[in-house]
This record gives C-alpha cells, structure tokens and sequence, in this order.
C-alpha cells in the first residue's frame, strides 16, 4: 500500500515599497510559502454496470460465440439456444387458452340463449305450456257455464241429481287440466332457471380457468421477453462490453434459473475504487481532484474526482485502510476494468510563513 504525501512548494514574494527607511524588523519582509500537497493510493477499474445473463427457462445451449474478455457492441450474438422444447410449450399452452375460450364462448351463448328464452317465454316448452293454459282455461269457463245450466235444470226438476254430480266432475277435470298446465310451465321455468344458474357457474369457473392459463402463458412469454434475449440467440444489450465470468459451455442443458451464463461489464460506466491508508484519510475529502495513472502505461493520466469516502475501514495484510470511489472523467477504450492504477488525490493545505 502507497502511504505517500507528496509536497509541492509555491513561493509567492512580498516586495516592499521603494523606501529607504530602514528595515524596523523582520516581519516586513518575508515569503509566503503555499503548499500543494496530495494524497497517493492504488486502486481498480471497476464497472459500475455489470449485467448478469440468466435464463429461467429450459434450453440448450448450442454455440458459444465469445470467448472471456472479449469486447462486444450491442446486438452482438454472445450465445445461440435450441429453445425449441420451451416455445413448444408457449405454443401448447395458446392452443389450451383458444380451446377454452371456444368452450366459454359457448356456454355464453346458450347462457343468452335460455336467459332470453325465459324472459320473454320463448322457450318451447314454456310455449306449449301457455298454450295448454288457454285451451284448458277456455274449456273450464265453458264447462262452468254448462254447469249453471245444468243447476238450472236440476232446480227446475229437469235433471237428475246423478247427472249434475257427473258433470261437476267434469268441471273439476277441466279445473284440473289448467293447473296441471300452470304446474309444468312453473316446474319447466324453474329446470331452465337451474339450467340457467349451473351455466353462469360453468361460465365462472371456464373464465377463471381462461385468466389463469393467460396469465401462465404471460410469465412464461416474459421469461423470454428480456433485453438479451433475441429469439434463440443471447446478445450483447449494452454498446461498449466486455465478456466476463462465462459459466456455460456448448450443449448445456439449461433447467437451473439461478444458473448464470456470462456477465456483460459496461465499460462506459467504470470508476476507480482505491483505498486510503488511515494516517492520510483525514486529507481526503468528496470532490477532492484526482490524477489517475494505469499500472499498464505510466505514460497516460486521467482525471478524476473523489465520489465517495466509506465510513468504514478495512483491514487487509496488517493494513487499516478506507475505500474511496473515484470518477473518471476523461475514460477511453485502453483504460479496462480490473486495471490496477495509482492515485494522486489533491488536497489543500493552509499557507505558511516563512522569514528570509
């Protein structure tokens, strides 16, 4: 670990007037003296944006078309699939989904079909029903007419009473005729009310199948439905990445979800996280100017400035040191991730004097 103050000297004279007076004593001529000082540390090139390719559905991998460390451009193929197993089920479970919706749709319509037909008596059966009603109906108001002539005629001595109960028996058939027909209307609207309420529970439960089939087939579709992922090719979804941690191999079976394929490093988004001996932290402060300089070229520099101070110090190999991230400001395609550079972090110091 660099523990370095580097200090920097500034002379700035004071130059009395054209006087001459003697000198009275000697705080009349003295040089301030400011002091340039930094901080130096070693550090890393990191990317701040790191992402993982994970797929959580079953697939083969085919082709591994990148190799570790390599740089690829958005819409680069990284990994080919067979996905064919996968898209056989998105497809099954559509035909499934149709198949119901088929079912429900007509259940809906025999639903209409017999509500209609029992809210207007449309149905033939309530229709024949009605029917026998007023045939009934309109022989029970002859026979009750009959029958008072007939009680006429017995009153009269023209009728034998055997005669009229025989006839009144007859009225109670006719009687019996029109409840009988109002008994099966009532007993037939109440099976197609059944019919009626059995289908807007078969209706229920369909939709409720249809919305769970749906809703399986979304996650399914959205498992597939990623930045990365292409029909059955894996690409590169950032414009400036590296290939990193690739952790599959060509035909792979790919059933675990947690499985991780490659990582994609976005070197457009990199900073420097560097650690601070403790001695020297107290001089670190945020936005403090940094110098940055690659371990793999001395000759280039960067700048920077300090992001962020951990509140916390680490202890490594016997040394208490604090985290510091880094920006960089001016970054280009040689400075890498996991490049080990130095750091110069600028700090101020208060001005000093110093007599001649």
């Amino acid at each position: 670990m660099m523990k370095k103050v580097v200090i920097g000297l500034t002379l700035i004279l004071t130059i009395s007037g054209c006087s001459k007076e003697p000198v009275k004593n000697n705080e009349e001529n003295v040089t301030k003296v400011e002091t340039t000082q930094v901080v130096e540390a070693f550090g890393t090139v990191k990317s701040t944006d790191v992402k993982t390719i994970t797929i959580d559905f079953m697939t083969v991998v085919s082709k591994i078309n990148v190799v570790e460390g390599q740089r690829v451009s958005k819409g680069d193929v990284l990994v080919s699939l067979n996905s064919q197993n996968y898209l056989t089920q998105i497809r099954n479970k559509e035909l499934d989904i149709k198949t119901l919706q088929i079912e429900l749709a007509g259940l809906n319509r025999d639903y209409e079909t017999k509500r209609s037909s029992l809210e207007k008596s449309a149905d033939p059966e309530i229709m024949r029903y009605i029917n026998d009603q007023k045939h009934a109906q309109v022989l029970l108001s002859k026979a009750l007419e009959d029958l008072k002539a007939r009680e006429s005629l017995y009153a009269a001595g023209a009728l034998s009473l055997k005669e009229l109960n025989e006839y009144q028996q007859t009225v109670k058939d006719k009687e019996k005729a029109v409840a009988d027909a109002v008994f099966s209307e009532e007993n037939t609207r109440k099976r197609i009310q059944q019919e009626i309420d059995q289908l807007r529970t078969s209706i229920d439960q369909k939709s409720l199948q249809v919305t769970s089939k749906e809703l399986e087939l979304k996650a399914m579709q959205e498992k597939m439905n990623k930045s990365y992922i292409q029909g059955n090719e894996i690409i590169a979804d950032v414009s400036n990445g590296v290939v990193t941690d690739l952790g599959c191999t060509q035909g792979d079976i790919i059933i675990d979800p947690e499985k991780k394929l490659l990582s994609i490093l976005n070197k457009d988004s990199v900073l420097i996280e560097a650690n601070v001996a403790e001695e020297f932290i107290k001089d670190v402060k945020i936005g403090a100017e940094v110098i940055i300089s690659p371990d793999a070229d001395k000759s280039r520099t960067y700048n920077g400035k300090v992001l962020f101070i951990a509140e916390k110090a680490v202890l490594k190999n016997n040394e208490t040191t604090i985290p510091v991230r880094i920006s960089i400001e001016n970054p280009d395609d040689f400075l890498l991730p996991e490049f080990n550079v130095g750091v110069k972090i600028s700090f101020d110091s208060p001005k000093v004097d110093a007599k001649e």
